[in-house]
């Protein structure tokens, strides 16, 4: 009888411990689902500055993406969707990292790896 009791309440312990790591998971990472791809947002809004193939807009002061490998071309994507916390520089970067919250706020956000490797895509030859 004292056997069974203990053997209970030893398993009872287990189990609550084992079920306790089932509760809340916010400290884990989570996958951002985007509304629009990389290749819609591109083309509803970063097109009309940086180009059909990334080429920029000098008229419009805006930068050619098309000289960048996949990494670089991340690298600023991330800057500039971050607050500018690579490069500073009191420039036009500054002036789209301030644009880039907006553009965010109306919907037009996108995973900096994927929006990258589709620029890259875009790149004329």
């Amino acid at each position: 009888m004292i056997k069974n009791t203990l053997t209970t309440i030893l398993l009872s312990t287990t189990a609550m411990i084992a079920l306790a790591g089932c509760g809340d998971k916010s400290t884990s990472t989570e996958t951002k689902t985007y509304k629009l791809t990389s290749a819609q947002v591109y083309e509803q809004s970063c097109i009309k500055c940086h180009g059909v193939h990334a080429e920029g807009k000098p008229e419009k002061k805006t930068p050619s993406l098309n000289d960048r490998t996949i990494g670089e071309l991340e690298q600023v994507l991330y800057d500039v969707k971050n607050g500018g916390t690579n490069q500073s520089s009191g420039t036009d970067h500054d002036i789209m990292v301030h644009n880039m919250q907006k553009l965010i706020d109306k919907g037009y956000d996108y995973d900096t790896k994927n929006m990258a490797t589709y620029i890259h895509s875009i790149i004329k030859k």
